[in-house]
């Protein structure tokens, strides 16, 4: 539509969707003049932006998860909420974090051993998937359900999250469906759609954790370094009490649960996907990890400091390609200035559109990400792209975690994850055209394309094609 139509379009009666997020004459009508910026932060602004910044009602409703952070349409109320969260979300307490995450890291290490030089295919999708709910289960909650040490990973978590976001396009529409179906019997639920009726045992076990917390039964943080989200959030002097209750609270769990089962994971796989195709990519990487981690000993290997990862350009480099070509959301996430207009240039005609208050508009991840004038050959996986001269710039379109005022609360933890997760794997671990001296073993896709990581629809989140049943790998030991 937009090639035909230009890059501002109207996609429904009250909604514009906007192609175009290169930097442009932006203007707001409210007597401060002109700016020049890049106009996704003009659509998605900042705190410090002079502006409120709601979401659109329709867009929320979707999940039955009406009062979390990331639902909360009112600008006033979502920044309410959202102060009790963020600090527990900063990068210094990701980096506190980094133990937990290792530990987790170590026993996911010991699984993929088990699938050495064996007839057994390794699911990496439902091997990240797990990792997440676990470390995000386990800072949320001080528990931890273990599903790394499950024979098949245990996808139940995933496999319900897919399909509660697989409901998004008609739910929304309809979303008094939500009472319907959790009023129905677990077993008719199941019966008619089995992923659906593991969604909303998540919702009723979110439920039973935040319960657990607040009555004091869940006494499992005491033995913790780290504070848990939760057990802080009660004590929060941000949120009034009507605001701590065990349903709103429930809500914030089961999203934060969903998006750290996810979204990290749908990355992790990616990327890997991507090593294993391209060795000259997975070869150059492998060499900054054994100058940052001369030793492959584990107990070496978690000593090296997050935040000395972070400073690893290539590994750098392979992260924010793989976010770019993830996408992050892939739907529509439309903000609305209730206040102000806001004038669109077109960069190219320079024809200005007025935007009226009160309209829903978006800027696809989708769109930036695969922006040929951005990202020249944007359907490959070029690390070197976010290198050398120019490359900074490219960091104002990777909008993965979207940005301003209502970016991904997530983002630090998920970071953290995939600069964790990435440097232990592949400091090791190989293909066979890019192995190493200290190398254990080598990975080899299984029955595995290009068709499970493109992004076949849009559920919320990219999903593959149909029939696809993830990154799958053989895992063989010795690299002669």
């Amino acid at each position: 539509m937009h090639k035909k139509y230009g890059p501002i379009i109207r996609i429904a009666p009250g909604e514009l969707h906007i192609s175009d997020a290169i930097v442009v004459q932006g203007q707001r009508l409210t007597g401060m003049g002109n700016h020049k910026q890049n106009f996704y932060d003009t659509i998605y602004a900042s705190s410090s932006a002079p502006r409120r910044v709601d979401k659109d009602p329709l867009f929320t409703r979707f999940s039955g998860l009406d009062n979390c952070v990331f639902s909360t349409v009112q600008h006033e109320l979502h920044s309410q909420r959202r102060a009790a969260l963020s600090l527990y979300f900063s990068m210094a307490n990701v980096r506190r974090l980094q133990p937990v995450i290792q530990e987790r890291l170590g026993v996911m290490m010991r699984r993929i051993d088990e699938f050495r030089d064996s007839d057994k295919v390794l699911n990496v999708s439902c091997m990240f998937s797990a990792l997440g709910n676990d470390v995000v289960n386990i800072y949320s909650f001080a528990r931890c359900d273990h599903k790394l040490e499950s024979p098949d990973f245990d996808p139940s978590s995933r496999d319900g999250a897919l399909a509660g976001l697989k409901s998004i396009h008609w739910v929304k529409h309809v979303p008094w469906i939500h009472g319907v179906v959790k009023a129905l019997p677990e077993t008719v639920v199941r019966r008619i759609q089995p992923g659906l009726a593991e969604f909303l045992a998540q919702q009723r076990t979110s439920r039973l954790q935040v319960e657990s917390i607040m009555t004091g039964e869940n006494e499992g943080w005491r033995d913790r370094e780290h504070q848990t989200i939760f057990h802080a959030i009660l004590d929060s002097k941000h949120l009034p009490q009507n605001e701590k209750t065990a349903e709103r609270l429930s809500q914030e769990a089961q999203v934060l649960v969903m998006a750290g089962t996810l979204t990290t994971a749908t990355i992790l796989e990616l990327i890997t996907f991507w090593l294993l195709r391209q060795p000259e990519t997975l070869r150059r990487l492998k060499q900054e990890l054994r100058s940052a981690m001369p030793s492959a000993a584990p107990a070496d290997m978690d000593a090296v400091p997050l935040a000395a990862l972070q400073a690893l350009p290539y590994l750098t480099a392979v992260i924010k390609e793989g976010l770019r070509l993830g996408y992050g959301l892939s739907t529509r996430s439309q903000r609305v200035d209730p206040d102000n207009p806001i004038v669109f240039v077109d960069r190219e005609t320079g024809r200005r559109t007025v935007i009226p208050p009160n309209t829903p508009v978006s800027i696809t991840s989708v769109a930036a990400h695969r922006d040929e004038a951005l990202f020249p050959r944007s359907e490959l996986f070029v690390p070197d792209r976010w290198r050398g001269e120019g490359a900074k710039r490219l960091d104002r379109y990777l909008t993965s975690f979207s940005r301003g005022s209502r970016n991904c609360l997530g983002m630090n933890l998920a970071y953290g994850e995939l600069y964790l997760t990435l440097a232990r794997i592949w400091r090791v671990w190989a293909s066979r055209e890019a192995t190493g001296p200290d190398d254990v073993g080598v990975f080899e896709l299984f029955e595995t394309g290009p068709r499970d990581v493109e992004m076949g629809a849009d559920y919320f989140i990219p999903t593959p094609q149909r029939g696809s049943m993830g990154i799958r790998v053989k895992v063989y030991g010795g690299v002669a």
